[in-house]
């Protein structure tokens, strides 16, 4: 493309000099791209006239098409840093539920306000399928939850945003709703609410936190989600452990109270992403955005 360029410059300015000027090059090495597009193409491109020189037919015929290539070029060059400069493009998220509810939508609605041109996608999906979908290219940025601190390697880079610690959640009125604080140990004869869409890294770290307690929780009433779940707490049915980010919106017949320090699960909450995407415009701002919603 620099020889083309060179051989352009040289037929709409006239002269190797005056290319040399517009194209911030000295004249011999215009004259090299010359010679070099010369033997490439086994053709002669220009010839001496007077004091300049002058485009052969085959040299007239390069530079003509050398100017819709490099106009393709420049646009291609422009699109590209439309797209490195998130002005352009495609942002693919996914999520866990309840990160999707709380967290992800401010901090969307501010990456979309800084990158108006910007298509984004998002879509809830558990931590395995979001990986396999990240890792296959079909995703570029992924928050999901997990009990440790995975390591980055060279597929995936994890970038921790918070710790979730749970909450005991009580039916308003309950004996231990005076307190401040709960022991689970305190909780251990009370029926318990088993969380279906709990599993994974949730479900290690509560049952993890009930056996340092010293009881099974003796589950009688099974909810989907966190959200019914504190629907049947509210009715007596049962108590239940619920992460703080899933607690946004509150049910007006329950109360929530911390566990005490030795009983205290938590969940961390993760955005992970490709290294070949990690520094693009889109990406690094929603991070940014994810990470001042927690601050808030």
């Amino acid at each position: 493309m620099r020889r083309l360029q060179a051989l352009h410059a040289v037929v709409e300015h006239g002269s190797v000099r005056a290319a040399a000027q517009v194209l911030g090059y000295t004249p011999s090495t215009i004259s090299q791209h010359i010679s070099a597009l010369e033997r490439q193409t086994s053709t002669v491109l220009l010839e001496p006239s007077g004091r300049g020189v002058r485009p052969t037919a085959a040299g007239l015929l390069l530079a003509e098409r050398a100017a819709d290539l490099l106009a393709r070029m420049a646009e291609t060059e422009a699109a590209l840093s439309a797209l490195t400069a998130g002005e352009m493009g495609v942002l693919r998220l996914a999520s866990f539920a309840t990160a999707g509810a709380e967290l992800i939508p401010p901090a969307l609605a501010t990456t979309r306000a800084q990158l108006p041109g910007l298509d984004i996608t998002l879509r809830i999906a558990e931590h395995d399928d979001a990986l396999d979908l990240l890792r296959a290219g079909m995703l570029d940025l992924i928050v999901v939850e997990t009990h440790d601190h995975p390591e980055n390697t060279g597929a995936l880079s994890y970038l921790p945003l918070l710790t979730d610690p749970f909450r005991i959640v009580l039916p308003k009125g309950h004996r231990l709703a005076r307190r401040r604080v709960v022991s689970l140990a305190d909780a251990a004869d009370e029926p318990w609410i088993d969380i279906r869409s709990e599993i994974g890294c949730c479900h290690a770290a509560t049952n993890a936190a009930f056996r340092a307690a010293g009881f099974t929780p003796r589950r009688e009433v099974e909810a989907d989600e966190y959200w019914p779940a504190q629907g049947f707490v509210a009715a007596g049915l049962g108590l239940a452990l619920i992460p703080v980010l899933a607690l946004g919106v509150q049910h007006t017949g329950v109360v929530v109270r911390r566990l005490a320090a030795q009983d205290q699960p938590v969940r961390h909450v993760l955005a992970v992403t490709r290294p070949a995407v990690e520094q693009t415009t889109p990406v690094r701002t929603m991070i940014a955005a994810l990470r001042r919603e927690i601050s808030r």
